[in-house]
């Protein structure tokens, strides 16, 4: 065999196999996407949309299709897998809907940095392990991981489900840890969502927490403490009152809202 023909062989074989792992990367993901898309919302899953998620259920009809869009999107690209517990659909929909509420206003955004979230039945410790969270006062009912557990959340099943209860609340982890994890995704999680917040309005945001914290440290606030842990816990915290009980956030933080409100693009 000539020296030309086996380079032109060994030239046909590499873009064979170029082409092989481009299809594997990123074709047949698209296509796939695209089938999922394709495919007809199931009714049993709007029902629970309808009973439990009181942001969708406010959304007007094409709206409501978007976000059952969505929903089918995070489902079927992310792994919910319960630990020493069960889940059902009503979970995994609080879960997609966690996701989704806090970045309605991107329909491009998926979380690429998430693979996998770990549900948990209860509250958990610094460790990991569940037996004795109830008798530690710093008990975790959610976070988003880090170093080896990098693309993964962790999430407290009871307190999940209490977040989408019906009550009027300040309170949702779902949302919390999904806020943190928009945060990270500049490579930092400091309470500066760099993809939603415009360079200009960085330092008057800053301004803003500081004024805030001032205040809960005062006790003339009805924010969770937790806020002041630090920057990133006071996004996460403030944001979660913004999308679980809007009216009463609206009405008591006015200023906050309005930031939110631009960081999120959504007024609800």
């Amino acid at each position: 065999m000539n020296s030309i023909l086996y380079a032109s062989l060994i030239i046909a074989s590499i873009t064979g196999t170029l082409s092989v792992v481009i299809y594997v990367l990123f074709f047949k993901p698209m296509r796939n996407i695209k089938y999922i898309l394709l495919q007809p919302f199931p009714e049993n899953l709007r029902q629970i949309l309808n009973s439990r998620i009181k942001f969708y259920y406010a959304l007007t009809p094409e709206n409501k299709n978007s976000f059952e869009k969505r929903i089918q999107l995070f489902l079927a690209t992310k792994k919910i897998i319960p630990v020493d517990t069960e889940i059902d659909d009503e979970i995994r929909i609080m879960i997609a809907a966690s996701a989704i509420i806090p970045m309605f206003a991107f329909p491009g955004y998926n979380y690429p940095d998430l693979n996998d979230i770990l549900v948990y039945p209860k509250s958990f410790d610094e460790n990991f392990q569940t037996e004795d969270a109830d008798e530690n006062d710093n008990n975790i009912i959610g976070m988003v991981g880090n170093r080896y557990l990098n693309g993964t959340m962790i999430i407290s099943k009871p307190d999940l489900i209490n977040a989408y209860s019906g009550k009027n609340q300040k309170s949702n982890v779902g949302i919390h840890e999904f806020v943190h994890l928009v945060d990270k995704t500049d490579g930092a999680i400091d309470g500066i969502p760099e993809i939603l917040l415009e360079h200009s309005y960085v330092a008057p945001w800053l301004s803003l927490i500081k004024e805030e914290m001032s205040v809960i440290e005062k006790g003339r606030s009805d924010i969770n403490p937790y806020a002041l842990t630090s920057d990133a816990e006071f996004l996460a915290v403030v944001s979660e009152y913004f999308f679980n009980d809007t009216e009463n956030f609206k009405r008591k933080h006015s200023q906050l809202y309005d930031y939110l409100k631009s960081i999120f693009k959504q007024e609800i």
